[in-house]
């Protein structure tokens, strides 16, 4: 049947071609979401002023009603991705974060974006919440204590784990080293989380990287097929800002018991290095970051083109799984210039079609000198039949 619509004039407006939320069983993906109200206002603003604490209490009760349209609460959240547009601000919005998810404590990753598609706005959030789902949360004294407000070895919920592994030593302060120490250092962490929920590397589906500089990669890469075996998890790296200058790399990690199955589409991985191009894993697919460059768009091609090329290969990495485009419940889009965000819009609005899929959009680096976009996606045998949160208005670019 078809998706099921649900519309407000709760939240924002829309700008481009998203919806807020999707739900497919017991699952919501709730996309980018900012600290605006419906007329994309930005909460505390004032001429020549920007207010990170009420842009992130408003953040918080705007992803609070997105989830309560979908029969869910703030508590049920597993996952958190917040994006900060300037890290100074990170003390402020971790005392919030604490406030609000202390009950809940999900797995908690933090990055940095240069900017959002709206002028001004300071932060934005992406989720995963599952509804009357039992959860467990691991732990390891051979781990960092958990920052609060977070969980330590990550969130289980049945054969599902999500975690987030950092470069932090036993006392929780960033390893002192270089991208090789860090890298190891993360990735052991990762291990340690993993055992502890009673899971494997080789169990792990997809995972996302966040490295501070695209030079940390070949490091990063050494390190990573130390844990890791073909056949690989679907990846996705971006380069971006994380919680301190002294931090080099994040690493933010999907398993389910049992592992995935590689989905190969055309063939080889869409990016550089150890990777899946998706991982199918029970009803669903993780799609590894594709750029669209050398992906039948000319390597020299504008962002509408390589965002026209990126597509064509997540739909034929959907069709070799057994899926479709309508069947993505949410996507995570990385620009390197927000100057191609209007051809960014133009080729994703002609590759999808309404209800649109929440997304998130920031900015960031790529590995591939050549690409200036990139999509990553997450999509369900079923969800073609998601309930979708919308607000009225025109996706404009």
């Amino acid at each position: 049947m078809p998706k099921r619509v649900i519309a407000t004039d709760r939240l924002m407006q829309p700008i481009a071609h998203f919806s807020h939320a999707a739900r497919i069983g017991n699952a919501i993906h709730v996309g980018a979401t900012a600290g605006t109200d419906a007329a994309r206002h930005l909460a505390g603003s004032r001429k020549g002023g920007i207010d990170i604490a009420a842009q992130t209490r408003r953040m918080f009760d705007n992803a609070e009603t997105v989830l309560g349209l979908l029969g869910a609460r703030l508590e049920d959240t597993v996952r958190i991705k917040t994006y900060i547009a300037d890290m100074r601000d990170l003390a402020a919005y971790r005392e919030l974060y604490g406030a609000r998810f202390a009950a809940c404590r999900p797995s908690h990753a933090v990055v940095g974006s240069w900017g959002f598609p709206l002028p001004q706005a300071a932060i934005e959030l992406d989720l995963v919440a599952f509804v009357d789902t039992p959860r467990e949360r691991p732990e390891s004294d051979r781990l960092p204590a958990a920052a609060p407000a977070c969980a330590q070895a990550g969130v289980r919920l049945g054969a599902r784990h999500y975690c987030t592994a950092l470069p932090l030593d036993r006392s929780g302060k960033v390893a002192r080293g270089n991208p090789a120490v860090q890298s190891e250092l993360a990735l052991a962490n990762l291990s340690l989380m993993l055992g502890a929920a009673g899971l494997r590397a080789a169990d792990v589906v997809n995972v996302h990287v966040t490295l501070s500089h695209a030079g940390h990669f070949a490091a990063f890469e050494t390190a990573y097929r130390g844990l890791f075996k073909a056949p690989f998890p679907s990846r996705t790296i971006v380069i971006a800002p994380l919680e301190s200058e002294a931090m080099l790399v994040q690493i933010e990690a999907t398993a389910f018991e049992g592992g995935g199955q590689p989905v190969l589409g055309r063939g080889g991985p869409p990016g550089i290095g150890a990777a899946s191009p998706a991982c199918l894993a029970e009803e669903e697919c993780y799609v590894s970051g594709h750029t669209g460059a050398g992906e039948g768009a000319d390597g020299d091609s504008g962002v509408e083109a390589q965002t026209h090329a990126a597509w064509d290969g997540i739909t034929a990495l959907l069709e070799a799984a057994g899926m479709h485009p309508a069947s993505v419940l949410r996507t995570n889009n990385v620009l390197t210039d927000w100057r191609g965000y209007r051809g960014f819009n133009a080729g994703y609005g002609a590759s999808v079609s309404e209800p649109y899929p929440p997304r998130a959009t920031v900015l960031g680096g790529l590995l591939d000198a050549r690409a200036c976009v990139q999509i990553e996606a997450v999509a369900h045998r079923s969800g073609g039949d998601a309930e979708v949160v919308t607000a009225p208005g025109k996706a404009t670019s």
